[in-house]
């Protein structure tokens, strides 16, 4: 898949902006604050209309614009040149694909597969498990439907479970809601387990052609408790009940499951350098990048936010190396890279975009 034209308007501080993304290599090129990464950031919404920077919606509209618009034309590898449609008015958000709305998250999620890279990666490491979750989370649901639909009916029945919790809800209403959300969790357990090895193993050979010398990265998911069967999960949530009405939440289940990282089977968080976690971030979205790839049979666009700057000379190499053949890339950056002859390259400043000769 590749962006060929985006039209935008009342999107964080760019008023209107029309962009030609037709290139194989689009670079957007300014000062700090000018909008390079607002465009990268209402692209990233393509793939599940979530911002890779903020989860507040009500942020992403253009300061005093009831709401934003983007007009995406894509060149998809099955379905060909496709545009896409999206608005939001406060709350109230339309997607249309080829002038067909789309009524649900689920339908739309995955279609249009792009990967950020950016600075807030790093909290991928140093952030609270929320931030693993919710990128394991896309990254499952944008390649398998089950995966999004057995989650959102966990999350679901659990918000049930615990609105019973804190009105004091007897034991019988307990179990029955416990019945309900054992299978969605073991489904969910069960796919997390798949995708984290089948993404583990990618990071190894992405991030083998990063780093300097062989580090051996390990991605491991770190369960909150055993899922592998109702019965199992019928019995964390029935013993747990006690505690879990006291603090009027429930606290064991796939939605306190955490991901570790590691480099030679130590924690990257607490042992590795700067650089490697830096090098470990940019490895791991390009393994989700390979990782769309090989499960829906799409080339996703990468959109590599001001992150090459932030890479050693050997890690920055590395990345190319890396980085998929064929698949559409746009950067942003304060300053032109090396090899600017092969980018379409477009200057940024005040929200307004200028394409060079």
């Amino acid at each position: 898949m590749r962006f060929l034209h985006l039209r935008l308007r009342q999107f964080r501080n760019i008023d209107f902006a029309e962009i030609e993304l037709e290139a194989d290599r689009t670079f957007l090129v300014g000062a700090n604050g000018q909008g390079k990464s607002n465009l990268l950031e209402a692209l990233g919404l393509i793939t599940a209309l979530r911002s890779f920077r903020t989860q507040r919606t009500g942020a992403l509209a253009r300061r005093g614009a009831p709401g934003y618009a983007g007009l995406y034309t894509v060149d998809h590898d099955r379905q060909g040149e496709t545009t896409v449609k999206l608005e939001q008015s406060g709350k109230a958000r339309t997607v249309e694909v080829d002038g067909e709305p789309v009524r649900r998250l689920g339908d739309f999620i995955g279609r249009f597969p792009v990967v950020p890279l950016h600075a807030g990666d790093l909290m991928l490491l140093r952030g609270s498990p929320a931030e693993r979750r919710r990128f394991l989370d896309l990254t499952l649901a944008a390649v398998d439907g089950a995966y999004y639909a057995a989650l959102r009916s966990y999350h679901r029945g659990l918000a049930e479970r615990n609105r019973l919790l804190k009105r004091g809800g007897g034991a019988a209403e307990l179990a029955a809601f416990e019945a309900e959300i054992a299978p969605h969790a073991v489904a969910v357990a069960a796919k997390r387990r798949a995708g984290v090895e089948a993404l583990g193993a990618t990071l190894s050979r992405v991030y083998a052609g990063i780093a300097e010398k062989e580090e051996g990265p390990r991605l491991r998911l770190r369960p909150s408790d055993e899922c592998a069967t109702e019965e199992a999960v019928r019995a964390f949530l029935r013993d747990g009940r006690a505690r879990d009405a006291l603090l009027g939440a429930t606290q064991k289940g796939p939605h306190r499951d955490d991901l570790s990282f590691a480099l030679e089977a130590r924690g990257a968080r607490e042992y590795a350098s700067d650089g490697q976690q830096r090098g470990l971030c940019v490895a791991l979205r390009l393994a989700q990048a390979r990782f769309f790839e090989d499960a829906l049979g799409l080339r996703p666009v990468l959109l590599a936010d001001d992150v090459l700057g932030e890479l050693d000379p050997h890690r920055k190499a590395g990345f190319w190396r890396a980085c998929p053949a064929g698949f559409q890339i746009i950067a942003t950056g304060t300053e032109l890279p090396p090899d600017a002859s092969v980018w379409a390259v477009w200057r940024v400043a005040a929200g307004r975009f200028n394409r060079e000769a």
